[in-house]
């Protein structure tokens, strides 16, 4: 899959650590474009895995679900530029405890905000898609779980070794070994569930156990979750949401911004 550029350019980049420089820009004052940029271009990968936005699905069975999904979205865009600009500011002191000078500080907080804004945006991104992609599969799943009660799972190209063990994997849509294992199941992750109808081929408990507890013992936290069932993309136990754990009051007024009702 090709990635699209994330939006947020230089000219923005420049303006941010500019304000971070001087005072004016901390995790408690956060600029809503960086916000709105990084909102946009996960919501712009949440649509496309969805197959449409709010509007397409008006009226849709599915419109519930893409509406929570979207609002995680903004929620993680949020606790990203807080944990972005949180980072960013610890740059203005050297390792010696002493403030740098501006070019200095340029010098290191551009590193850090290019793997922020481009290296881990685009991951965020392949995850944006695949979750959502996931998530509205598990609504039909559900829906037709009569007619195609069991799931299989299909690693697709070189899986890695955490999904290499779940290829083939048969079981009911309702069992719990989904609540986790679900894809996605690691960063740049793209296999899927597929519907599969026969009863015979159910993996037998014990295989399935063992194959549940090897994969799962190398799975990161964020990524033991079912898209579809938790209704979000990212989950809390994502590293940009632990970072505001200490201020939790903050973080749950979506750190002082607004969810746009509309797109």
């Amino acid at each position: 899959m090709k990635t699209p550029k994330p939006t947020y350019n230089d000219s923005d980049l420049s303006d941010l650590l500019d304000g971070i420089f001087s005072g004016e820009v901390t995790e408690y004052e956060i600029p809503e474009s960086l916000y709105l940029s990084i909102a946009e271009y996960l919501r712009k990968g949440l649509y496309h895995g969805f197959g449409g936005s709010l509007e397409d699905f008006e009226g849709s069975k599915d419109l519930e679900l893409l509406t929570e999904l979207r609002e995680n979205v903004y929620m993680f865009s949020a606790a990203k530029s807080f944990s972005e600009i949180k980072e960013l500011r610890s740059m203005l002191i050297d390792d010696e405890g002493n403030l740098r000078d501006k070019k200095d500080f340029l010098f290191h907080a551009e590193q850090v905000a290019e793997v922020y804004d481009d290296a881990w945006a685009r991951t965020e991104y392949h995850t944006a898609v695949f979750q959502s992609k996931e998530a509205v599969m598990w609504n039909s799943f559900e829906r037709e779980k009569d007619i195609f009660p069991n799931l299989i799972y299909q690693t697709v190209g070189d899986a890695c070794a955490i999904c290499q063990p779940l290829d083939g994997l048969i079981a009911p849509v309702g069992d719990a070994v989904w609540n986790e294992i679900a894809p996605t199941n690691h960063f740049n992750c793209e296999c899927v569930l597929l519907q599969e109808d026969q009863e015979k081929d159910i993996t037998p408990k014990e295989e399935k156990e063992a194959i549940y507890n090897d994969v799962t013992s190398d799975m990161s936290d964020v990524f033991k979750m079912n898209a579809g069932k938790d209704r979000y993309i990212f989950s809390p136990e994502h590293p940009y949401f632990d970072v505001a754990k200490k201020d939790k009051d903050f973080a749950k007024e979506n750190f002082g911004l607004l969810i746009p009702d509309s797109d």
